[in-house]
């Protein structure tokens, strides 16, 4: 009996040690799942017990969550494909993707190439249009080239931007909920304002890096498990 509860103890060390080293996305999803915590609040948390009935968590601040296993495990035996059913369960509930953005990826499509330079050009008109008046060297000897001379010129950057902007807006906050989250970007990361200040500037460019990078990783995934 005394031998048993000694190699229990050992077991339930290896696998705090495990979870702790290897495996601390899956503890966040835990808590953020089974104890309904924030994903601040669930960054950083580290196992603390384990018993065949429970886990036991302390997060940053240091207040400890237990979440009840149910059933009960038999043996430590089951650890491992227990915790593995548990994320897969917490991942599901969350809409969180085993598959992980980790890069940034510029445009090098000739396509996304073209839109990001035409969109900076945008901005760019944008932001020094009220430069452009008469008795400057652009106004006076380069716009009057643009069809309908100087004053089509600004009317047109007026009633493209703004247009732009909403859009780029909706699409950055709407990559934000549905890709960046999914796919394990942290809001707030230097990772995260990459991909922003990318889709507020250029748009749907960014959207189809993104699939085709997880596209990719998921047939790296597949091929993983032949």
């Amino acid at each position: 009996m005394a031998d048993q509860r000694a190699k229990d103890t050992a077991m339930a060390e290896r696998i705090i040690n495990h979870m702790n080293n290897d495996h601390a996305d899956s503890i966040a999803l835990y808590l953020r799942h089974y104890s309904k915590l924030s994903a601040s609040s669930a960054r950083g948390a580290a196992m603390t017990d384990i018993s065949l009935s429970a886990m036991t968590f302390e997060t940053t601040n240091s207040k400890t969550h237990i979440i009840p296993l149910k059933p009960p495990m038999a043996s430590f035996a089951e650890a491992r494909t227990r915790s593995v059913d548990m994320d897969r369960e917490a991942r599901s509930a969350l809409d969180i993707s085993p598959i992980k953005l980790t890069s940034y990826l510029p445009p090098r499509k000739p396509a996304h190439i073209i839109v990001f330079g035409l969109c900076v050009m945008a901005y760019v008109n944008f932001a020094t249009k009220h430069m452009m008046v008469p008795g400057t060297f652009f106004y006076d000897k380069v716009l009057p080239w643009w069809p309908g001379g100087p004053e089509a010129y600004l009317w047109t950057v007026d009633k493209v931007f703004y247009p732009m902007l909403a859009i780029h807006f909706t699409e950055a906050f709407l990559l934000d909920r549905t890709k960046l989250r999914k796919y394990g970007v942290e809001r707030g990361s230097a990772l995260w304002w990459k991909w922003m200040a990318s889709v507020f500037i250029e748009g749907w460019g960014c959207w189809k890096r993104i699939d085709a990078e997880v596209g990719r990783k998921m047939k790296e995934a597949e091929k993983a498990q032949h």
